[in-house]
């Protein structure tokens, strides 16, 4: 039994579904069936039965699952444990960002409150699509990673706090739409997305602020961000952006800021036997606690 066959089968009960399962781990379904079969087969009897729709436990696939469950608990308290007692130390860790942040807005007020509280630690940051930083930060690659909550980071082993929000607002080309003063001048406008793995809950968020100024927006998904943006450029559409973004200090376009915020969250393994993890994560989370 592997940890990435344990890693899947507690996602498949949590979830009750292959499919939310591959999501929650930002893996394939394939590879998340393929996962589950080897184990059912190593252990000789099966681990779940389909039941209205929905993926249910056995017996023997609830009894294993509240054995994991248990198990993975007294670890985490172990390794709580260990990491108090390591002595004090510097390092470099590394932190992630999606690829359309602009990290101006954030990185010197994190280097500088490390400076501060732990000297001696740095900071590196590197920038990538989600599931790159996800993948990353399985493969000990990074130590944490920041993402808006449009994306689905609840995983096995993995700590989600909540670090922040940021503010949002609507991106346009000045040259097609003039200056706009409110979201309902642009009702008529296609509004463009590039990302799949948040096209459906991003969409949900454009769709529940439109409607709060009487309105149901067209949406259209690019694929990828430079796609989107090129659509931008031409006036083909606009997008839902937040302040973080570094298109919104693009000049060629105009930004109209709406009285809606989204939540950040610092994401880290949980049972990292770096003992100065967590202390940077508290850092960080106090950094921005108090508003910086």
């Amino acid at each position: 039994m592997t940890n990435g066959q344990i890693h899947c089968f507690l996602a498949v009960v949590e979830e009750g579904s292959l499919a939310r399962a591959a999501a929650a781990l930002f893996i394939s379904q394939p590879a998340v069936s393929k996962s589950i079969s080897k184990l059912e087969e190593e252990l000789g009897f099966p681990l779940f039965v389909r039941s209205g729709g929905a993926l249910q436990p056995t017996e023997a696939g609830r009894l294993l699952s509240l054995q994991l469950r248990k198990s993975k608990a007294e670890l985490e308290e172990l390794l709580a444990r260990l990491r108090s007692m390591a002595p004090e130390r510097s390092g470099v860790l590394t932190l992630g960002c999606p690829e359309t942040w602009n990290p101006a807005l954030f990185y010197d007020r994190l280097c500088r409150r490390l400076e501060e509280k732990l000297p001696g630690v740095k900071l590196e940051l590197e920038c990538h699509s989600l599931p790159q930083l996800m993948a990353r930060l399985q493969a000990g690659k990074l130590d944490m990673l920041m993402s808006h909550e449009f994306y689905p980071a609840v995983q096995s082993g993995l700590a989600v706090r909540r670090l922040t929000d940021t503010g949002c607002g609507i991106l346009y080309a000045r040259q097609y739409f003039g200056e706009v003063d409110s979201i309902t001048r642009l009702k008529d406008a296609v509004f463009l997305q590039y990302d799949s793995d948040i096209e459906k809950k991003f969409g949900a968020v454009v769709k529940r602020v439109c409607a709060e100024y009487g309105f149901t927006p067209t949406l259209k998904n690019c694929g990828r961000f430079s796609n989107a943006i090129f659509n931008l450029s031409c006036g083909r559409g606009v997008m839902f952006f937040t302040d973080w973004d570094s298109a919104v200090t693009n000049t060629s376009f105009a930004y109209l800021p709406l009285d809606y915020r989204s939540p950040v969250n610092l994401i880290y393994s949980a049972s990292a036997p770096d003992p100065l993890l967590p202390r940077v994560a508290e850092e960080l989370l106090s950094l921005f606690g108090e508003g910086a």
